[in-house]
């Protein structure tokens, strides 16, 4: 396992060079220090107080929950906890990588050699996903079929939504029940997902 996240953080850094070669001015090379888990996928660092949201990465929304052999799990909460987890008391080493839709910052973190967005794919805390205008990392793909062969965490709940289905469901249920209701201005939604024959990892992450 060591060698495998040794080998993702050697793809993500080499990924984030690429990228600051074309980073926008506003955009700091390394962003470093203790954090505040926002949720599963975003960290506010305590001293600067920058928001970073973690790339090719996203997490059951907190209210979600999951059903595994017969027993309810809130699966957000548990995604934010092992957040909070893995970074409580460290050390947390991001290299951005631009901005997303809303002005956040997007990057690769890590505590230790420990890459926080592979491990938590690896472990089904999360899925590899990708936003619109944010580069793919393979090998956060590779991870995630390991994890769901094995019937890890999300991929223990057959009936659970990926978090961005979840949130256009309940967004088209919303406005079903009042066509008033505007847009909650939230993260953007990615790509429409459009069943094929056979769908590729990018086809259904809206990468």
């Amino acid at each position: 396992m060591k060698l495998v996240l040794l080998s993702i953080m050697f793809l993500t850094m080499t990924v984030a060079a690429t990228t600051a070669q074309v980073r926008p001015v506003d955009i700091p090379r390394q962003i470093y220090g203790k954090v505040q888990v926002v949720d599963a996928t975003t960290l506010e660092f305590r001293k600067s107080a920058q928001t970073v949201r973690l790339a090719g990465y996203e997490a059951p929304r907190l209210e979600q929950t999951a059903t595994s052999d017969g027993v309810d799990w809130p699966v957000g909460q548990v995604s934010r906890a092992w957040m909070i987890l893995r970074t409580l008391g460290q050390d947390v080493n991001c290299a951005p990588i631009a901005r997303d839709a809303n002005g956040v910052i997007f990057a690769h973190c890590f505590v230790g050699e420990t890459n926080l967005a592979a491990t938590a794919i690896a472990e089904g805390i999360g899925y590899a996903f990708n936003y619109r205008g944010e580069p793919q990392v393979p090998a956060y793909f590779d991870i995630e079929r390991k994890a769901r062969g094995l019937g890890y965490g999300v991929w223990s709940s057959p009936d659970l939504l990926p978090p961005w289905l979840y949130t256009a469901s309940t967004a088209n249920g919303e406005k079903a029940r009042d066509p008033s209701l505007e847009s909650d201005g939230g993260l953007p939604l990615p790509l429409p997902v459009v069943p094929a024959k056979s769908p590729t990892p990018n086809d259904v992450h809206g990468g």
